[in-house]
């Protein structure tokens, strides 16, 4: 039992290790609000701020006028992390399992436990105990991920941020990340307890109707580029499962507080695209409005 559950481990974490963890039409205004052109404040080279989606095909990156030209201007890719690192699978998949000592059984109730494993026997055609091994909050990633492609057919193993990475290599780009994948491990599991996570996981699968209308609202506030309207549901402003402030800012606030204070180095060593998930770009704290307040002009290209 064991060997089976490590092998539907290893299988799902390498094809969704960097999904933790957001139909329709767009226009080339509202596009245009992803990509950011960072210039003044005494930079000799502009730099880019795109905001990327993982429930986003790549191929959506065609239809966002300039991103290709903004992305092959500059010497510096920045993102999140480094995603390539030899490290990063084997000690993300060693922190998304549970601690030896407590249980699903022990986080959920015999009603819950129910629930919870006829859903993933729906949704993931597995049921609870094969990965019962796993984090509470990865099994809720996995679960939203296959059920917003039952929902769209969404299909691309590889994330838009991933992608600029990638291709970074490719043409020997230096890639930079803002976070260590100790840190980001720590964002991704750490946040809240394992309790605090079960609940999550339930509050979503009892709400499965309206989380299926909110993963569809994020998506198209996506396409159009409304990032201050993605901040504000993210945070919780009429999200189906809220984050508490601590939560949020542990999730968001803080890391936005922490990338504006390394970002400016890297604007000044050279021309910088920076590609992160585009709830940190909208909102008060987010990171154009705390560019623009830094003194950067932050504007379309």
């Amino acid at each position: 039992m064991y060997l089976c559950k490590k092998m539907i481990f290893n299988k799902t974490m390498k094809k969704n290790i960097f999904i933790i963890s957001l139909l329709l039409s767009c226009n080339f205004a509202a596009q245009s609000q992803l990509l950011w052109k960072i210039t003044g404040n005494g930079l000799k080279h502009p730099s880019y701020l795109f905001g990327t989606y993982h429930h986003i095909s790549i191929q959506y990156l065609d239809s966002v006028p300039g991103l290709y030209s903004a992305f092959n201007s500059c010497d510096i890719i920045v993102g999140e992390m480094v995603l390539n690192r030899a490290d990063a699978t084997e000690k993300i998949q060693q922190s998304a399992i549970m601690p030896k000592h407590i249980t699903m059984n022990d986080l959920l109730s015999d009603d819950e436990y129910k629930l919870v494993d006829n859903e993933l026997n729906s949704v993931l055609k597995i049921g609870l105990k094969d990965v019962s091994m796993m984090n509470p909050s990865l099994i809720l990633s996995l679960y939203e991920l296959e059920l917003y492609k039952l929902l769209t057919g969404f299909s691309d193993d590889v994330e838009s941020d991933s992608y600029f990475q990638l291709v970074a290599a490719e043409k020997n780009k230096k890639i930079v990340g803002l976070e260590t994948i100790n840190q980001q491990i720590e964002f991704l599991f750490g946040n809240g307890s394992m309790e605090r996570q079960a609940d999550i996981l339930v509050e979503t699968i009892q709400q499965k109707n309206s989380v299926i209308k909110e993963l569809i609202q994020l998506n198209k506030l996506y396409k159009v580029g409304k990032i201050d309207e993605l901040a504000n549901l993210s945070r919780g402003q009429g999200k189906i499962v809220n984050y508490t402030a601590e939560e949020y800012a542990k999730l968001v606030d803080n890391r936005n507080a922490d990338w504006l204070v390394k970002l400016p180095e890297l604007f000044k060593e050279s021309s910088c695209f920076v590609a992160v998930d585009a709830i940190h770009l909208g909102g008060n704290n987010g990171l154009v409005k705390q560019l623009q307040k830094a003194g950067y002009k932050v504007k379309v290209p």
